[in-house]
């Protein structure tokens, strides 16, 4: 008689594996969403952070701020934004003499959720001089896209605004950081480097 009897699986036996492997992922699935989600965050306001030094530690070499795109007069609407690429943090494109870079290790052009990281000045609040902010735009990367699906969560949003902020999203609030609804339903993440930077100086363009 042959000792060596393969034995195999029955139906119901395989049945309580797949069960309990899907009972294991349910377990594990959320927290590990959670995890992804919480390290994304963090990136952001390393992220924030990162620029925020570079762009104080070039104005206090230059004595103006880092290109910020179209900057208005105060009060008015600026016409544009633009892309962080170099921005004269990484070679000094303005060729001013105080330039000490580069100001940066690398250049980071995407946040998180892939879309483009973008600055701008902007008139934030009535009655104060512009404001130098840091976009989330939802414009997806690489600039200039079609695609706007590349917005930070709302959720996200709130939870960065929590962490770093008073909490609130909206701009009336007076926080550092809050949402801006743009066409079609659309939100971006506005967080700002600079509070009443003026950026009417012709070398900040």
């Amino acid at each position: 008689m042959n000792g060596n009897i393969k034995k195999s699986f029955t139906l119901i036996e395989l049945i309580v594996v797949i069960a309990i492997i899907a009972i294991l992922a349910a377990i594990i699935a959320p927290n590990a969403f959670k995890a992804i989600e919480k390290a994304k965050i963090s990136q952001a306001i390393s992220d924030f952070k990162t620029y925020k030094d570079a762009f104080y530690t070039y104005y206090a070499d230059t004595g103006v701020w880092p290109i910020v795109g179209t900057a208005p007069l105060v009060g008015e609407v600026p016409t544009s934004w633009i892309p962080i690429t170099d921005n004269g943090f990484i070679t000094n494109v303005k060729s001013l003499s105080g330039w000490d870079g580069p100001y940066l290790e690398k250049l980071k052009p995407m946040h998180s959720w892939a879309g483009v990281y973008g600055l701008d000045c902007y008139n934030r609040r009535e009655g104060s001089a512009c404001d130098v902010g840091l976009f989330f735009e939802d414009t997806c990367y690489p600039y200039p896209n079609t695609d706007h699906s590349c917005d930070v969560p709302h959720k996200v949003m709130l939870k960065i605004d929590q962490t770093v902020d008073d909490g609130n999203l909206s701009l009336a609030s007076g926080g550092n950081v809050w949402k801006v609804d743009t066409a079609g339903g659309r939100t971006n993440l506005y967080w700002i480097l600079v509070w009443d930077a003026g950026c009417t100086d012709s070398s900040i363009q």
